[in-house]
């Protein structure tokens, strides 16, 4: 039983937070509690003990156990990652996260296996993104307003977000991180130093059994930013699933062997003029590069292709297709994408969908002169090609330089007539310019031609947001539903449903659509005009608001 002696509004309140997480978080590994788990005595007056009755966990937690036995295998802190990440993915998806993850708060049970308590600092995920979102000034208490936030700060654990009043579910990720350093290591968080630039940990030379693609990991677990975290526990899981063939990889690539492989690829070379065809040999030395590419050597795998290719010019369009399907596949690591489409290009320059997706990677990574150059380069050697002038008029209409994106959208769909994506940006744009008609004329020009429920979703918004600029506002009520309908995820459909739901009076469905508008993903630009609008409004006092209140 946990009994709260001191009754002050804050430490009720994260009491009963506890309470509602404990009733709501079903895991083998939390603790459980009910509702009449939770209530008041009074032994004395005015004195009200607030009580919580929750299952005890047996074991020892993992500060103490780490005291006792030091820093833990790699083996085992995989186990324990997979153990813990599966319980917060329970925790994250019932919309809560746990803000005080650290070795004392994981129990050892007695049958190996690890349990997460203390929620005594628990969030709703959606008050904390509307928190986030607002911007707004903050207190000692966090984020003023209607959604207040108490900050909850462990010293050492607590990223800088979270000291701030502002914690993401990715907070949780950045002390997963602190608490594998500490078990890795065996040595208190504090005794670390820190690098003068970046601020992170210097841990890796006090843990010499955790192999680089596991240290990795953790230190982006760690990342100074949530957006440079993983997002999502299953994005862990997933990455911790691709981590023993990794470790696998590395291992091989930094075995004497592999380190040795060049000299015996000369030595083939040499060997292969008296033995072995030149067809035999090259092929040989193409599956040898594949071999090494595998096991992450690149400079080994390349000098083979290298050689391969200076036997037999043929094997380039086989070496270039490798480098881009793994250029493909790493979406997860921009630099290494953009890395594999350059060698892509390298044994091949005449492909023009290389260029074009490595111009994608470089506009994701912020790299402009990049994005231009690979854009120009690929419509260079393919006019007609729509995929490149539709992306070089994304990465225009980001900028703000709608003119130029304007004419790329029109360039793209000139040279196809199939293109559904150009003319719903075009849309937009006209919208934008308060060119409504020539909007409705795009919407309805790509809503003849589109099949995919996320395409017509599009595009009926834009239709709807034309309308309700012309002050339509039930027509433009009809197309947004059919939107939402379609593509429930969008967020700007939200956005102007709600505005759209104001102007017809329907207070109450509009403050839902607000919700949705204000706590889901989103990167088009005018949501956050939008967002922007109403959360000044909520600030002022807005009517709706104030109907909440």
């Amino acid at each position: 039983m946990k009994v709260l002696k001191w009754n002050t509004p804050k430490l009720v309140k994260l009491i009963e937070q506890e309470s509602i997480s404990l009733r709501l978080i079903h895991h083998p590994s939390i603790p459980k509690s009910t509702l009449d788990d939770f209530f008041t005595f009074v032994p004395t007056s005015p004195l009200t003990l607030y009580c919580l009755v929750m299952d005890k966990i047996e074991g020892e937690n993992l500060e103490q156990w780490s005291e006792s036995n030091g820093a833990i295998s790699q083996s085992l802190a995989l186990e324990w990652l997979q153990q813990l990440v599966e319980i917060l993915d329970t925790v994250h998806r019932t919309e809560f996260f746990h803000r005080d993850i650290k070795p004392s708060n994981i129990i050892l049970q007695p049958d190996h296996k690890l349990a997460l308590v203390d929620f005594g600092t628990t969030r709703r995920v959606t008050n904390t993104y509307l928190a986030k979102v607002s911007g707004s000034g903050g207190t000692d208490t966090g984020i003023g307003g209607r959604y207040e936030i108490t900050a909850v700060i462990t010293p050492r654990y607590t990223p800088l977000e979270q000291i701030e009043g502002q914690a993401v579910p990715q907070s949780d990720f950045f002390a997963l991180g602190r608490t594998f350093v500490q078990l890795v290591t065996g040595i208190q968080l504090m005794d670390f130093p820190k690098d003068n630039q970046t601020g992170n940990l210097i841990w890796r030379d006090k843990a010499l059994q955790i192999d680089k693609p596991l240290a990795d990991f953790i230190d982006e677990l760690m990342a100074f930013l949530p957006g440079q975290r993983p997002q999502t526990t299953k994005v862990i899981l997933q990455r911790l699933e691709e981590l023993p063939q990794q470790i696998k990889n590395y291992k091989l690539a930094n075995s004497k062997i592999v380190k040795y492989s060049k000299f015996a690829l000369r030595g083939l070379i040499i060997l292969g003029g008296i033995i072995l065809s030149i067809p035999l040999l090259s092929n040989y030395l193409v599956t040898q590069g594949r071999k090494l590419e595998a096991a992450n050597n690149s400079q080994g795998a390349q000098e083979a292709f290298d050689w391969a290719i200076k036997i037999n010019p043929q094997l380039k369009p086989d070496v270039s297709e490798l480098y881009f399907e793994k250029g493909r596949g790493s979406t997860s690591n921009l630099d290494l994408a953009k890395k594999y489409y350059k060698l892509a290009i390298k044994y091949n320059n005449q492909n023009s969908q290389i260029y074009t997706n490595l111009a994608v990677v470089c506009q994701q990574l912020q790299q402009f002169e990049c994005v231009t150059d690979n854009y120009g380069k690929a419509i260079e050697l393919e006019p007609n090609n729509w995929q490149g002038h539709y992306g070089l008029g994304t990465f225009y209409d980001e900028r703000g330089k709608y003119d130029l994106a304007e004419k790329q959208y029109q360039l793209s769909i000139k040279t196809s007539n199939q293109a559904i994506l150009p003319i719903n940006n075009l849309s937009r744009l006209k919208i934008i310019k308060g060119d409504y008609n020539a909007a409705i004329a795009l919407a309805e020009q790509g809503l003849q031609k589109a099949k995919e429920p996320e395409l017509r979703a599009v595009l009926y918004k834009n239709l709807g947001w034309a309308l309700f600029e012309q002050k339509e506002y039930s027509q433009a009520k009809k197309y947004l539903e059919k939107a939402k309908e379609l593509d429930i995820h969008r967020t700007s459909t939200h956005c102007l449903l709600a505005q759209v739901q104001e102007a017809l009076g329907d207070v109450d469905y509009a403050w839902i659509s607000w919700e949705i508008c204000l706590l889901t993903e989103s990167r088009e630009p005018e949501v956050f005009g939008w967002r922007s609008q109403v959360l000044e409004r909520i600030r002022l006092k807005d009517p709706i608001r104030q109907r909440e209140e």
